[in-house]
């Protein structure tokens, strides 16, 4: 009997071992396993396109139509250094001072591309916009370079030529949109053009030569730029013996005024030469009257003195742009005149030079600076000159009370 008892809670014991691990496995089997949280699920929609990175302090921008994509979990963008064959447009767009007129240039290069029909093989323009740091300035040139510039425009200010003259960074086509001092030597591969003051003051001098003047007066303003326009005029004045009689300072003081005026008499005076703008020319002049012919450089010609100086600078004589003075020109005509965009006129010739900085560059990109020819440009004849600097010649023109006009040839023999 006992040996029956026990073989009974022996098979209980079994049974109840079986059962519980029969419904162990069923538990497992309906059970979902935890998630993996060490790989993350990747997206493969809705990813933004691509955001302009802008510069840490200190650093270059990009060019302006570069994009790159910041996003980690997407293939990363192209190197800053990638090459991409183009013309850079290297212009002090940032600048509070020169902002405006580089906006000028810049829309002057989109007008003479846009005047000429594309090709295949034209080179994009990628522009850089600076401020007036040299350093900033030599750092985007360097940049433009390593994204591949063929041809670059720029830069603007005489102090930016400067500094990319000095730079040794050179070394594709470079058309700096100023003047360099004389003491400033422009490497191999760099060029210059510009609004030259001191030649227009030069060239003036050789108007009035021609014209028979011999014995001149100057009238200065008490500004360097005045000073180097005097002494630019007075220096080509003398070469052929001419005689400057005195140089008298701006003035709008009565007593001083008449004085000046018993000086200057037809009898010892031929020529007055106004080294002023055009408030300036037009407050003095009719203190000296209108007998004895007078001289003055495209500063003169304003909207200011457009605007109430017409009858006081009447026939005065001066250089321009053809852009300026000659709109019925056939190459003025080829190419589009933006009505409200420029509030002076310096705005409006910066963009003539615009125009022709493009011209000029797909001519250097084809052939070589000593084989290039004359370029009928709007802002002007351009040649190769001497020290890599092309010289721009202005065309004469005349004050008269309704405007301005171009004048002829037989006029300035």
């Amino acid at each position: 009997m006992q040996r029956s008892r026990v073989l009974v809670l022996l098979g209980a014991v079994l049974y109840g071992a079986l059962a519980a691990l029969a419904t162990g496995t069923a538990c497992a089997q309906n059970e979902s396993p935890p998630p993996d949280h060490a790989i993350p699920s990747v997206r493969t929609e809705g990813i933004p396109p691509p955001v302009d990175v802008p510069a840490a302090p200190g650093e270059t921008p990009p060019p302006a139509d570069i994009t790159v994509t910041p996003r980690q979990d997407q293939p990363p963008p192209p190197p800053q250094n990638a090459e991409r064959p183009h013309i850079a447009a290297l212009l002090p767009l940032k600048s509070p001072v020169f902002g405006r007129i580089a906006d000028a240039v810049r829309r002057g290069i989109e007008a003479g591309m846009a005047a000429e029909p594309d090709h295949p093989g034209r080179l994009p323009v990628l522009l850089y916009p600076t401020g007036d740091d040299p350093t900033e300035i030599v750092n985007a040139y360097d940049q433009a370079l390593r994204m591949g510039a063929q041809f670059v425009i720029g830069p603007l200010t005489k102090s930016a030529v400067h500094a990319i003259a000095n730079s040794s960074a050179v070394t594709s086509p470079t058309l700096g949109l100023s003047i360099p001092d004389s003491d400033v030597l422009l490497p191999d591969g760099m060029y210059a053009i510009g609004i030259d003051m001191e030649a227009e003051a030069r060239q003036v001098a050789q108007i009035a030569g021609k014209q028979g003047k011999r014995r001149a007066v100057i009238i200065t303003a008490d500004n360097s730029l005045s000073r180097r326009i005097s002494q630019a005029f007075a220096n080509e004045w003398a070469k052929e013996g001419r005689l400057v009689v005195s140089q008298y300072a701006f003035t709008t003081d009565q007593t001083r005024l008449k004085a000046m005026s018993d000086s200057i008499t037809s009898d010892n005076v031929d020529a007055l030469f106004f080294a002023l703008d055009g408030p300036r020319a037009r407050q003095i002049r009719p203190y000296l009257g209108k007998e004895i012919a007078g001289y003055a450089t495209s500063l003169v010609y304003s909207v200011e003195s457009t605007v109430v100086g017409q009858l006081d600078l009447s026939g005065l004589v001066f250089v321009d742009m053809p852009w300026m003075v000659k709109p019925d020109d056939p190459v003025v005509m080829a190419y589009p005149r933006p009505e409200g965009v420029f509030s002076n006129f310096e705005q409006q010739r910066f963009y003539a030079l615009g125009i022709d900085a493009w011209r000029i560059s797909q001519l250097l990109l084809n052939t070589t600076y000593n084989e290039m020819g004359m370029l009928d440009g709007v802002s002007g004849y351009i040649t190769p000159g001497p020290a890599h600097e092309f010289q721009r010649e202005d065309i004469p023109a005349v004050m008269t009370q309704t405007g301005v006009r171009a004048m002829e040839s037989f006029e300035v023999q």
